[in-house]
């Protein structure tokens, strides 16, 4: 395992060395670059990228510039990789008419935008192949599961007993499932539980994940996960009442204050429970102007 920093409040992340094949690759900043230079990259001749989120893939470009390694991500991960900046870009729009409907202040809207915009200095367009169902190492054959929910394409690695997992089992963090589930139904909330479910049956040693410390007991934590699901959701539930409120109401509700750079996850994830009990005949929807929400 190796650390490298990152300007994000989710703190280092983790990369990891299998024989000649490269799990993930940190972000693009001077410091990820310094702890990057430390790894012998002339010897490497896969990156594999767990999922398309910049802290995990932002350097992968420079190392297949240092290596000629071929990068390897899930096709429905590939243009945040390969397209990096359009797809950042093309994210802002959607992500901007998002929160234009959840009733928050303009003002923050126009935080928000300055703040994502600093993500294109973290990354840049990548080369990169669709990941097989499989990938051959020095250590031997990684076996590829796609495991959706925070990112469409976020997979997993498995060699042997031990499991890659990226941001999809994490052993602190109660990862959130992807902002994209506003409008892409590969990912959200459901699919990221299935995801747990499918990591909870396999018979592991430990899970080496993309943040934190070594989890030695994948079930107990996918319990875990799982049971702050249901007391969010219940949460969620208790915020509501026969009044309409504003998706930016319920989830202050929820939540509480929030930094500039947590708030869309907030609301993200209380729309996500909202569709599911919308879904379940529990809440009503509505949307004019803005999204509301009423039992």
């Amino acid at each position: 395992m190796i650390r490298i920093p990152t300007p994000f409040h989710v703190g280092d992340v983790n990369v990891y060395i299998v024989g000649d094949t490269l799990i993930d690759a940190g972000p693009k900043t001077a410091e990820a670059l310094d702890v990057i230079k430390t790894i012998d990259l002339k010897m490497i001749k896969n990156v594999v990228i767990t999922h398309g989120h910049v802290d995990h893939h932002g350097l992968a470009f420079y190392t297949k510039e240092i290596s000629g390694c071929t990068v390897f991500v899930h096709e429905d991960d590939l243009s945040a990789v390969s397209d990096y900046k359009d797809y950042l870009m093309g994210n802002l729009k959607k992500y901007k008419a998002f929160l234009e409907k959840t009733g928050i202040s303009r003002e923050f809207v126009k935080q928000f935008v300055q703040y994502y915009r600093l993500f294109e200095k973290y990354g840049e367009n990548c080369e990169a192949e669709k990941l097989g169902k499989t990938l051959e190492t020095e250590e031997g054959v990684l076996t590829v599961i796609h495991t959706p929910g925070h990112t469409p394409g976020s997979c997993c690695f498995l060699l042997g007993d031990v499991l890659y997992s990226g941001d999809t089992l994490l052993p602190t963090i109660s990862t959130n499932p992807s902002v994209h589930a506003i409008f892409d139904e590969r990912c959200g909330l459901e699919s990221f539980q299935k995801s747990l479910n499918t990591i909870s049956q396999l018979p592991l040693k430990k899970v080496l994940p993309g943040h934190g410390t070594v989890i030695r007991d994948h079930r107990k934590r996918v319990q875990e996960i799982l049971q702050e699901h249901t007391e969010r959701r219940e949460k969620v539930i208790a915020c509501l009442s026969m009044d309409p409120q504003p998706l930016v109401e319920v989830t202050r509700k929820v939540f509480g204050e929030v930094p500039v750079s947590e708030v869309i996850l907030a609301l993200a994830e209380c729309y996500n429970h909202l569709k599911i009990l919308e879904k379940e005949g529990i809440v009503k929807i509505s949307e004019k102007e803005c999204y509301y929400f009423t039992l």
